[in-house]
């Protein structure tokens, strides 16, 4: 036991030789590479990046070894939300995230064996569904049945960089890593042609802030469990769980001041809520509700809205195209929500879209000439007199029969269904 305190206890005081390693630049690079994304403010792509690797790699080297690496300036890109809003992502030159991985290879050995086992968010071998059974655990068979939905503003944009810094530091004494993390989060944003200071935050879309969020946010894990308050966190989605209401009201007051006075963060009043296993409460797009795990009504809404926009009855285009448009929208869909427990769901939207499709097909077709021809070859004996624009009419035993749900699977239209894989086990539970 006492090596095991003395070790987590260890600092590292000589890790910068380890990044600017060509080996493990070379390593980090390859990372990059899978994961793509766009480039930086310098408008080199990964493939241009790549053209010159050998070169650009023992740059890096050699300027991080002597202390005169830089990275530029981060180049905005604003995407849209649900609620109508957009979230600023800084996307670093690609470069830049060379280093910012070769740094997190280094660091997240180093801070994993610290992080709170109910932390699931950004982290090796752990996952949203890990983190949706834990909090399913929690509450139905432990019976902390009541709960808190924490909302954090911004937090990303928040963090404190001298936290950030003492955060690291309590682990790592290399000061030439701390300088390269100051570096990274005093590297500013490019708006509008111009220049801007980052004062706070670690930039969403930056390779290193997933790690620098999880550092950061460990204090409030530690001061939680310190108590015996238990929850559940996946970046800065937050559960807290108790046994009364009057219980959830105070850990809630414990949270807010742990969040806001020590560690200069904002809770979102608005977002936060206390509620019950009994009315459901949700988390990472999912709805648990009693011994049920649902989807998020919201983001059933907006998987709807997305499908409807590619399924307009009055397009011209092949069903096969849109077919092949529509795929990875329900491949990514159907596998993320995979666990829930009412496979009916899936069911139901795969139902939904076969008509959606159905109604195109029909409106394509335009008059009922087609239809009775397509029917006759299958074997239909009446005609069949119906408006082909009608939405109606696409639920008709006629149109289900002249292009039945096989010829949909010949279009290799994703089978929602076949993802489906619900919760099967709990996880052991941090004492």
């Amino acid at each position: 036991m006492e090596e095991s305190i003395q070790e987590k206890e260890m600092k590292y005081y000589s890790l910068i030789d380890k990044v600017y390693s060509e080996k493990n630049l070379l390593k980090a690079y390859g990372r990059v590479e899978s994961n793509r994304g766009a480039p930086g403010i310098d408008g080199v792509t990964v493939e241009i990046f790549a053209e010159k690797l050998p070169e650009e790699i023992e740059r890096l080297s050699g300027e991080i070894k002597r202390g005169e690496y830089k990275p530029m300036s981060l180049r905005r890109v604003e995407i849209p939300k649900a609620d109508g809003k957009t979230r600023q992502l800084r996307i670093p030159a690609v470069r830049d995230r060379v280093v910012q991985q070769s740094l997190k290879e280094v660091l997240e050995p180093i801070f994993e064996e610290g992080f709170h086992p109910s932390s699931y968010g950004y982290r090796k071998g752990r996952n949203a569904w890990q983190a949706v059974e834990k909090a399913k655990a929690f509450a139905s068979k432990y019976g902390l049945c009541n709960v808190v939905e924490l909302d954090l503003s911004e937090c990303f944009d928040t963090l404190d960089h001298e936290k950030i810094i003492d955060s690291v530091a309590e682990r790592v004494s290399d000061g030439k890593i701390l300088k390269l993390i100051r570096a990274i989060l005093k590297s500013g944003v490019m708006e509008d042609g111009v220049w801007k200071a980052t004062e706070t935050g670690s930039p969403q879309g930056g390779v290193i802030s997933p790690l620098l969020a999880n550092i950061y946010l460990n204090e409030f894990d530690q001061k939680m469990k310190a108590r015996g308050i238990r929850i559940v966190r996946y970046a800065d989605d937050i559960l807290i769980f108790s046994k009364t209401q009057e219980e959830a009201r105070e850990f809630l007051a414990i949270a807010i001041n742990i969040l806001e006075i020590d560690m200069k963060l904002k809770v979102n009043r608005n977002k936060t809520r206390i509620t019950t296993l009994e009315d459901g409460f949700h988390f990472l797009g999912f709805e648990i509700k009693g011994e049920r795990v649902g989807i998020e009504k919201s983001r059933l809404k907006r998987f709807k809205e997305k499908v409807r926009k590619l399924t307009r009855r009055n397009q011209s285009r092949p069903v096969k195209e849109i077919v092949k448009q529509l795929n990875p929208l329900l491949r990514g869909f159907a596998s993320y929500f995979r666990i829930v427990d009412f496979q009916s769901i899936l069911r139901g939207l795969l139902s939904w879209i076969r008509r959606r499709l159905r109604a195109i097909i029909l409106h394509q077709w335009k008059t009922t000439k087609k239809l009775n021809r397509v029917l006759r070859r299958t074997g239909w004996k009446e005609k069949v007199n119906m408006r082909m624009n009608k939405w109606r009419s696409s639920h008709s035993k006629a149109a289900n029969y002249a292009i039945p749900n096989r010829f949909f699977e010949e279009m290799n239209l994703v089978d929602m269904t076949k993802y489906h894989h619900p919760l099967s086990k709990f996880p052991i539970l941090d004492p």
